[in-house]
């Protein structure tokens, strides 16, 4: 026993003063891996479905500009009731183009892309607070270089481009009503149009009322008001 004891020992010394190997220092991430980080991400309605709406986090996630161009989308933890809802814009080879950041009231949604603008660009909406039916987003418009800026503010349960190339925010403002505000974007300024009051099934809720159906609350100067209530205007569909 003694004799593999002391064997041992000029092993052990041999091992102790040896040099150990160290691993090569971390470099900046390659092109391809910069690139590839986008890409590892689930697309934001992939993250919506498994993981729901009205969220404390969310899952990061992308949004596809196209041209290879993302959108990576994270989040901080909702802290006193309030968060920060963040957005890298990244270029093709994923470097990054911008940062965005919102701050996010109660709880979190998944932004998202639509052209409200008609210039064929995707622009961002970034939930901002969700009630029962309604959500207030952050407009942001993308440039003729890629590039957002803030337009402004819009709510409702419903936000579409119409055929005038007006935007219509519809939202419900009570049990019986629907409000629906009418923008233009104007040098990167949302402006309102319009605002307008519509009541389906009033009869039924208030068979006395006398209130109209249909009523411009509100225009900007100049602005014919005629084509906002047409006959038997509708409502979203919920």
């Amino acid at each position: 026993m003694k004799f593999w004891m002391f064997a041992a020992l000029p092993l052990a010394a041999l091992i102790a003063c040896t040099p150990k190997a160290e691993a090569p220092p971390e470099g900046p991430p390659t092109a391809e891996e910069t690139a590839a980080a986008p890409a590892a991400l689930p697309s934001c309605a992939e993250a919506e479905t498994a993981s729901g709406i009205q969220l404390p986090e969310l899952t990061p996630c992308r949004l596809e500009l196209g041209e290879g161009r993302s959108i990576m989308v994270s989040s901080t933890g909702m802290s006193d009731g309030e968060g920060t809802l963040r957005a890298e814009i990244t270029g093709a080879d994923g470097a990054p183009l911008q940062v965005i950041e919102e701050t996010a009231t109660g709880f979190y949604n998944y932004p998202y892309l639509e052209d409200l603008t008609g210039d064929g660009a995707l622009d961002l909406l970034v939930p901002q607070f969700s009630g029962m039916v309604n959500t207030s987003y952050a407009f942001w418009v993308q440039g003729p270089e890629g590039k957002f800026s803030r337009a402004g503010e819009l709510s409702g349960f419903e936000i579409t481009l119409g055929s005038d190339g007006l935007i219509a925010a519809s939202g419900r403002s009570s049990a019986a009503e629907w409000e629906t505000g009418y923008y233009s974007v104007d040098n990167g300024t949302l402006t309102e149009v319009a605002a307008v009051l519509t009541r389906p099934g009033l009869e039924e809720v208030d068979p006395a009322s006398d209130l109209p159906a249909c009523e411009v609350i509100r225009a900007a100067e100049g602005v014919d008001t005629a084509p906002f209530c047409p006959p038997e205007a509708g409502v979203p569909a919920e």
